[in-house]
């Protein structure tokens, strides 16, 4: 082999080592094989660095340092998951400390409040001013407001002359109420 063929032959060696150096950063564009030599050589071997984050202990980020790494080390998290029960208010459901979400489960709600599907209820059966939630035919939420009249206690009085049924208004009664007949004779002998 030639020495012009050598010399060839290293400075292409030389180009391939200085352009991956430029690459990574480690070299200028110009430098010779000693500053290359010295660049590589400034390379800490790394080997299979592995971290767990863990924000209890105070490491919640990973810092990969200059170097080789092998490629087979690890950043690990430590995964957990958690159960929501439905309620009635917003839920915000975090981590604990230290941990990273991996799942979020909200538990199916109970049975006996799930399916409304033999519900018989209508407004009107609801008393005024009272609101109840219930599905539609569809299966979605429904909210109806009652519009049964709260009658209280109706009373009335006939004199079984005149008059001979008293007609009960429609709507809720709360039981005391009384419809009753005079016993009046002269008024209703009077009436005849």
């Amino acid at each position: 082999m030639s020495a012009e063929t050598e010399i060839t032959r290293l400075q292409a060696a030389r180009n391939a080592i200085r352009d991956k150096l430029v690459e990574l950063g480690l070299a200028a564009s110009t430098a010779k094989l000693d500053a290359l030599a010295a660049a590589i050589g400034g390379i800490e071997n790394r080997g299979a660095v592995s971290k767990t984050l863990d924000t209890r202990l105070g490491n919640a980020a990973y810092i990969i340092p200059k170097g080789y790494h092998s490629g087979s080390g690890g950043v690990e998290i430590i995964p957990e998951a958690k159960t929501a029960t439905p309620a009635a208010a917003a839920q915000t459901v975090t981590s604990s400390p230290g941990r990273v979400l991996s799942s979020v489960t909200v538990e199916a709600v109970p049975p006996e409040f799930g399916d409304t599907s033999d519900a018989t209820g209508a407004a009107s059966d609801i008393l005024s001013g009272k609101v109840l939630y219930g599905k539609n035919s569809q299966g979605g939420a429904v909210r109806l407001s009652g519009t049964m009249p709260n009658m209280g206690a109706v009373s009335a009085t006939f004199d079984g002359l005149t008059a001979s049924v008293y007609t009960i208004p429609d709507g809720y009664h709360n039981g005391s109420g009384t419809v009753s007949l005079t016993n009046d004779i002269e008024t209703a002998l009077a009436a005849i």
